[in-house]
């Protein structure tokens, strides 16, 4: 018995051990960020709730609240027309009532969101915040998201559930579908907020410019997401996060063998780095986005290696070639 109980004491100290050895070091003490609380402006809620017999006027008394939405001639028949048809539309309609049955309110992404603008604030002191605004966007699932500078746009009715009949009904392919839910859009909003803050590269070349791109988005995630699941960041299953993991080597050596990393052709591109419902150079239980996968873990492997680089000179160095060198990846 005693025996029994000093065992279960040492898992106990080894697990703990090895829970803070592993903590994510990107997570960064934000106590001290101030000026960060994300308050959501619903705007369908506004658009879908006026008065027809009114129309002209509330959106000219809401235009200065949705102006990313109303900055059009609100005085012009045709856009009044074309509003008013659309918040008329039975289809759109019953999606707007779906949405509100699923987020009847929004105080949980809320927290998620001002969670990660707090980091977003600590890395990059000196960006202002966007506004977020929430929309109906009748089910144009290829922008979920729209980071605007000032404003960030989460399209409701792209994360009704994998199950959503809406979906099935329009023809979203089911790869699609499984990341049209509520947990993966926070991680989509930092995707699109990465983006904007990556320099340019004219150099954009090659299938290694392309996946350390993609590297840098899903890292840029990682910063301000830190304690969210990889599945969720990339929008794999967790079968196919396994799959990934446990064949990164095989993927490595398939890109080197095959010549892959300099390669310009838009072809390897598509195969590699564009979404689908698997890689077809591998087998059918492989996922999309390999070369994604692959760029991801040779940025974060840059970084671990070179503590030096903050997330703002990652963001702006152009050189792919330079950050797999000094990256010292090597898969296991």
């Amino acid at each position: 018995m005693k025996k029994n109980i000093y065992i279960i004491l040492l898992l106990s100290v080894f697990i703990v051990t090895s829970c803070n050895y592993n903590k994510n070091k990107l997570e960064k003490d934000i106590s001290k960020v101030k000026g960060v609380d994300v308050k959501i402006n619903r705007y369908e809620k506004f658009l879908f709730n006026v008065d027809i017999n009114n129309l002209k006027q509330e959106l000219h008394s809401n235009a200065k609240n949705f102006g990313f939405f109303l900055n059009g001639d609100l005085n012009d028949t045709l856009n009044l027309i074309q509003i008013r048809e659309y918040i008329t539309d039975p289809g759109i309609v019953t999606i707007y009532k779906s949405c509100i049955k699923k987020y009847p309110n929004l105080n949980d992404l809320e927290k998620q969101l001002t969670l990660a603008f707090k980091h977003y604030k600590y890395y990059f002191p000196d960006k202002k915040m966007p506004g977020v605004y929430t929309y109906i966007s009748g089910l144009e699932y290829e922008s979920p998201i729209i980071f605007a500078d000032t404003v960030l746009i989460i399209s409701l009715d792209l994360y009704l559930g994998k199950n959503s009949k809406f979906y099935s009904v329009t023809g979203i392919p089911l790869y699609k579908r499984y990341r049209m839910q509520r947990e993966f859009i926070v991680s989509d909003c930092m995707k699109e907020i990465a983006k904007a803050n990556i320099s340019a590269n004219s150099a954009d070349r090659t299938f290694l410019d392309k996946i350390i791109y993609k590297g840098k988005i899903l890292y840029f995630v990682d910063a301000m997401t830190s304690n969210t699941p990889d599945s969720i960041k990339i929008g794999y299953t967790w079968s196919q996060l396994e799959w990934v993991k446990k064949n990164e080597p095989n993927i490595w050596a398939f890109f080197i063998n095959k010549e892959v990393l300099y390669s310009t052709d838009k072809k390897v591109f598509d195969k590699f780095i564009s979404d689908g419902p698997f890689t077809s150079s591998f087998s059918q239980d492989s996922p999309s986005r390999t070369g994604c996968w692959i760029g991801w873990q040779i940025v974060r492997s840059y970084m671990k290696n070179n503590k030096q680089v903050s997330l703002k000179n990652l963001m702006s160095e152009n050189d792919a070639q330079k950050i797999l060198t000094k990256s010292g990846y090597k898969p296991r």
